[in-house]
């Protein structure tokens, strides 16, 4: 039987949604992370800490990719970092950027402020706010704004799911502003987190996380999702995002679910970005 969070105790919904438990050596694995990302910056082209709003951690990387041979703008990925909405940033990331820009895809990494300092009502509208400002300055940016896809992972997966119920229109913007989304690992429903040691943080009662759970909203955009999650991940994530695959497919969007063995939480997202994996390859035919 798959899991059901509503069934379960405390200490088992923890295990299956809190990835320090089950990933060894965790922090080192986050440095690690962050050593590579550090690297990276020394090395890509990148415009740093682009305010796109008021608030203290409303700003974003930018990574360009090149016009072609003719003069043809470069689509544009909007990827939102994880930390389950109270921790990590941007630039603990940047190292994602390396191979899609490679591959001729501008990179975009907006930062958000963070639990307990703000809500999760907060985030998801600072985020979005993000998306509003790309769109807007995609000329001063040197993207095509008809050609931006959504990614995120783990809380930033959540992110993209938030992003993708949105009614666009309410804000002048087309309703398919997105060709095409990749939430990794996503925690799609926050509820569950109400029962873990995550919430001591996050504060979330359960109309906040109703308000924000993506899976009981149907998708707006008409753009084709693919969810990803690490094969060693608990099965926690893996039902989170089967059925937040069957939540588009019910709305009418092409959705696709993929497990990849021998990854776990905090490595898979690295693989989809890797140039070269089946992943990588399936998010660039979103771009198409």
């Amino acid at each position: 039987m798959a899991f059901d969070w509503r069934k379960e105790d405390n200490e088992t919904i923890e295990y299956h949604l809190n990835p320090r438990m089950t990933v060894p050596d965790t922090l080192e694995v986050l440095g690690a992370v962050s050593v590579r990302a550090a690297a990276a910056r020394e090395k890509l082209v990148g415009q740093y800490d682009i305010r796109y709003g008021d608030r203290p951690k409303e700003t974003l990387d930018l990574f360009p990719a090149q016009s072609d041979a003719l003069g043809v703008l470069p689509p544009a990925q909007i990827f939102i970092h994880g930390g389950y909405w109270r921790g990590s940033d941007k630039e603990a990331h940047s190292h994602l950027a390396t191979d899609i820009v490679a591959a001729g895809v501008t990179h975009i990494a907006p930062n958000y402020d963070l639990c307990p300092d703000v809500t999760l009502d907060d985030i998801v509208d600072e985020v979005r706010n993000s998306v509003i400002w790309v769109y807007k300055n995609a000329d001063d940016l040197g993207i095509d704004r008809d050609r931006i896809c959504i990614s995120g992972h783990s809380a930033g997966g959540h992110l993209t799911g938030m992003m993708m119920r949105q009614d666009w229109t309410a804000y002048g913007l087309p309703a398919d502003i997105f060709k095409g989304a990749v939430p990794v690992s996503g925690v799609f429903d926050p509820e569950p987190i109400m029962h873990t040691s995550v919430n001591g943080d996050v504060r979330l009662d359960i109309e906040m996380a109703r308000r924000n759970d993506s899976l009981a909203h149907p998708p707006q955009p008409n753009a084709p999702v693919i969810a990803i999650v690490g094969g060693d991940e608990p099965e926690g994530f893996h039902v989170l995002s089967q059925e937040y695959v069957e939540t588009c497919r019910k709305a009418g969007l092409e959705a696709e679910y993929f497990s990849v063995p021998g990854f776990h939480h905090f490595s898979v997202i690295e693989e989809v970005f890797r140039a070269g994996s089946a992943h990588f390859d399936r998010m660039l035919d979103q771009f198409r």
